[in-house]
């Protein structure tokens, strides 16, 4: 078995375009929560988000027009980029079959284009195609094979980055870029691969992705961006969606040492779980969340009292927040009161497929900078959420381990445990 480092790490948020910016912004306690640009949205319940305006175009590339790409995709690759930079993997020769992609995204099929296609070609008394119309008429819009290809998301920075080494996608909602940093984890830490670009990628502020969660009761209705986005406030009313894309670079201990890499720190170990439970509820009393927890924790052989601060899943919803609380109180115990525990996103909204990449980036600056990011907007203090938040400023603190938490719609949860580098 081989110990894993993390040696690059790449951010894109609506806080600015890559890591130091992002990371600057979040220890400053800056807002990327604004009204919605991209559309009208005054008769929707839902009107804040935390939009990326400019998504830079990715390159040619044969046989793949760039309008083919959805916006997660486009989005995904900014921070592979910076990723494998960072790395000095763009300087450094290793066989590309000896680097992966794993990537997480979620809601794939939500295509604006498509929708308006097949709802022009519907029956004017039913809600149902017309067949004979679509027969005559349904020559679908350009590139929309393209658009529905999930996997574009891992392939088109494989092809940009000329990586030929595994590819995997995860669809796991709100958990899939934690559940794509397990995957290649496991695949460097077996020796199948050197290296792995891991992480995720999200891009739903469009107005039925809005729509749909709000319907589901997950929003927040308060159109105030000051105020929308509270983890684990008392007047917290639902999350406040977000774009964003992060990455990371796994690599193998004797890899990077071989290339004189620099080395950020060490990922240890992971878990992911099912809850079983409900479609979009956490556990009862967090304990599926609290096993994924405890099973990081054992995969990497550190013990509770090692760990001193949690990147927390932290969404604002009024049931989230309470059972990551009580899972955190679960595992920890005693040692709960003495961790420090924030979320992102009281600041950058809730990135779904990309939130779990995100919490490892800010585990990782926190274990290298000594210090730890806020939970912006926490004013009113919820008597069930009774831990150190870090609230509304960031703080100096000496993290020797962290956890990153993703917990997600359907129940799957996924956790990755990350330490300070010691030879």
């Amino acid at each position: 078995m081989h110990r894993v480092v993390v040696t690059g790490m790449g951010m894109a948020t609506s806080l600015g375009p890559d890591v130091p910016t992002c990371w600057r912004r979040l220890l400053a306690g800056d807002n990327g929560i604004g009204k919605i640009s991209f559309w009208d949205s005054s008769e929707y319940a839902t009107r804040v988000a935390a939009e990326i305006p400019d998504i830079p175009e990715p390159p040619a590339l044969p046989g793949l027009p760039h309008q083919a790409c959805q916006r997660s995709v486009r989005l995904f690759l900014q921070p592979a980029r910076e990723a494998f930079a960072d790395a000095g993997l763009d300087r450094v020769s290793i066989e590309p079959r000896q680097i992966g992609v794993a990537v997480g995204i979620s809601v794939n099929y939500l295509d604006m284009a498509l929708l308006k296609h097949y709802f022009q070609l519907r029956h004017a008394d039913r809600p149902a195609i017309d067949l004979e119309r679509f027969k005559s008429e349904g020559r679908q819009p350009e590139n929309s094979f393209f658009r529905r290809m999930g996997d574009l998301v891992a392939g088109v920075p494989a092809r940009v980055l000329r990586l030929s080494g595994p590819v995997v996608v995860c669809d796991t909602a709100c958990a899939a870029s934690a559940s794509a940093i397990c995957e290649a984890f496991r695949l460097v830490r077996r020796g199948r691969v050197r290296a792995m670009i891991a992480g995720g990628s999200a891009a739903l502020v469009n107005p039925i992705a809005i729509l749909a969660f709000a319907l589901l009761g997950a929003l927040s209705r308060n159109a105030n961006p000051e105020e929308a986005s509270r983890p684990f406030d008392r007047n917290r009313d639902g999350f406040v969606m977000g774009e964003g894309a992060g990455a990371v670079i796994l690599e193998s201990l004797e890899s990077a040492r071989e290339r004189g890499a620099r080395i950020y720190a060490e990922m240890s170990g992971c878990a992911t779980t099912l809850n079983a439970h409900n479609l979009t509820d956490p556990s009862p009393q967090g304990a599926s969340e609290a096993n994924a927890m405890t099973l990081a924790l054992r995969d990497a052989h550190l013990e509770p009292r090692d760990i001193d601060y949690i990147a927390a899943h932290g969404t604002s919803t009024p049931k989230n927040d309470v059972v990551e609380t009580s899972a955190i109180k679960r595992v920890f115990g005693t040692h709960a009161p003495r961790l420090l525990v924030s979320s992102n996103k009281g600041q950058i909204g809730h990135t779904i497929a990309a939130a779990g990449v995100m919490n490892l980036v800010c585990a990782v600056k926190a274990i290298t900078g000594g210090i730890v990011p806020p939970t912006m907007h926490l004013r009113n203090p919820d008597p069930e959420c009774d831990l150190d938040y870090v609230a509304n400023q960031s703080r100096p603190a000496s993290v020797r381990a962290a956890l990153a938490n993703a917990f997600a719609f359907g129940g799957e949860n996924a956790v990755v445990a990350v330490k300070a580098y010691a030879n």
